[in-house]
């Protein structure tokens, strides 16, 4: 019995790419060491949102700003030279303080009069903000990081201070350290009012970086939102388009398909003005999985060309992957398997061998193209091919991962044991292990699918009460997919 019906047709390929700030990763793929431990209504914890900021810090935000960062009580900095009233007016900027209390003040909180001249420190900052631009190169910016992390004239004056510590964020991002940019964050929410606008901008879509990287979709979509409404007038092209394609891969992520239509389509209109291949071939990947969702399924596929066209002159082996495995995918999902075969054997031939679970999960399409086309004996061939690379890593079910490759493993030996006959054991590891996963992440093309094979299985054994309660569950599953394209 075939288990592909027109309802699969609008099931989203997951080769979802995600690329923020030059930052790349994949939806299914392994991640970093630091990683496998652990990246739309408008923020509420910034009440009211401030869309016009100081250009520079006045007197009173001086104070206040080395109070807060040294943790000194309003109480204590004012005790012996005037009143905790008059002390919270002067940094409220409701009033100057006398030259006499300002250098009182000054001394007790170990600063100078006036901020410093600072442009040695200004160029340091610069250049590692510069740095982190290219982070392909992660050795380069970790020596560059160690040579200046230290260095006293990053914080001898406010504004390079807090600019350094915003992009600090950025770095822990880019190198894998989540737990230092979650503490930078937490120290840096803090400051939020002394930012400029620049700062403010840049604070809010580093943190829509981490919550990406973490998986926390909803909440990195309100957060690179509220980027774009407090976003400076004069950023750059390329910073925009750097902003519309994250909230454009987010969307995607949150199955906002209007949104991410609009946004990364926005995104491509920068990059091919400016001419940024890489972004140009990721804007397009994208803007095939979103015109998959709306059904319009031969522009996908030629979006995914595009892709594949312009990818083929990139030395990024892993954006050809994508390209190769979402194409791939789009033609399983109308029903061309040979073709989805074709492409998903290319795309094998892309991946690095440390992307367990993208490879896992291409034998899973091949191994069920080949159950669509009736060629058993294939799909146990791809199965071994899976199967040697397993043994050849020492996996199991209890290997020490990310959540990406335990859903690729369990779906990948659901199939062996279907592919095998094992009804049993295929029965026990779908209906224990895979089908709650499926549903916690609302993957409803999976659960159709599985959902479908179980009631194949149960029919075979005659069990045909079993049989049509599995096949109505796959129906719903479907449907669900419908409703929320």
């Amino acid at each position: 019995m075939r288990t592909i019906d027109k309802l699969r047709k609008t099931q989203v390929v997951e080769a979802d790419i995600i690329v923020l700030n030059n930052l790349s990763t994949f939806n299914f793929s392994e991640a970093a060491a630091m990683l496998e431990k652990n990246s739309p209504t408008w923020m509420t914890d910034i009440m009211p949102i401030q869309m016009e900021r100081r250009e520079s810090m006045n007197t009173g935000l001086r104070l206040k700003y080395h109070r807060l960062k040294k943790r000194i009580s309003l109480e204590e900095t004012a005790s012996g030279i005037l009143s905790s009233r008059e002390l919270k007016k002067i940094e409220s900027g409701l009033k100057e303080p006398s030259l006499r209390d300002l250098e009182a003040l000054c001394k007790k909180l170990g600063i100078s009069l006036a901020p410093k001249e600072n442009p040695i420190g200004h160029v340091l900052v610069k250049n590692f903000k510069t740095s982190l631009l290219h982070p392909q190169n992660k050795g380069k910016i970790m020596e560059q990081y160690a040579d200046i992390h230290d260095h006293p004239l990053l914080f001898v004056n406010e504004d390079i201070e807090l600019e350094y510590n915003i992009q600090q964020i950025r770095y822990f991002i880019i190198t894998g350290d989540l737990d230092s940019a979650e503490e930078k964050l937490k120290e840096m929410d803090r400051f939020k009012e002394f930012m400029n606008q620049e700062q403010f901008y840049l604070f809010h879509k580093y943190k829509g970086n981490y919550h990406y990287i973490l998986n926390d979709f909803e909440t990195a979509l309100k957060t690179y939102q509220m980027a774009e409404k407090i976003a400076p007038n004069g950023s750059s092209s390329s910073e925009k388009g750097d902003l519309f394609y994250s909230i454009g891969i987010t969307a995607t992520q949150c199955w906002e398909t209007e949104l991410a239509f609009q946004y990364t389509e926005m995104a491509l209109k920068i990059y091919q003005q400016e001419f940024i291949p890489k972004r140009i071939v990721e804007c397009h990947i994208n803007m095939g999985i979103t015109h998959n969702r709306l059904g319009n399924y031969k522009i996908s596929i030629e979006h995914y060309q595009n892709a594949s066209t312009i990818g083929r002159k990139l030395e990024v082996e892993i954006l050809k992957f994508t390209t190769e495995y979402n194409l791939g995918y789009n033609y399983f999902l109308n029903q061309q398997y040979e073709l989805a075969k074709e492409h998903m054997e290319t795309a094998l031939t892309f991946i690095p061998p440390e992307y367990i679970a993208d490879s896992l999960l291409s034998y899973c399409l091949i191994i069920m193209s080949d159950l669509e086309l009736d060629n058993l004996e294939s799909a146990k061939k791809w199965g071994e091919k899976g199967l040697t690379l397993i043994k050849s890593k020492n996996l199991s079910l209890d290997s020490p991962t990310n959540q990406a490759f335990k859903e690729s493993y369990i779906q990948f030996m659901c199939l062996i044991h279907l592919i095998n006959n094992n009804f049993k054991e295929f029965k026990h590891l779908t209906l224990i292990y895979l089908i709650p996963s499926l549903e916690n992440h609302k993957n409803f093309y999976e659960l159709g699918y599985f959902y479908s094979q179980l009631g194949n299985v149960y029919y075979k054994q005659a069990l045909y009460e079993k049989s049509a309660e599995y096949y109505r569950n796959s129906q719903r599953a479907y449907k669900n997919l419908i409703r929320k394209s």
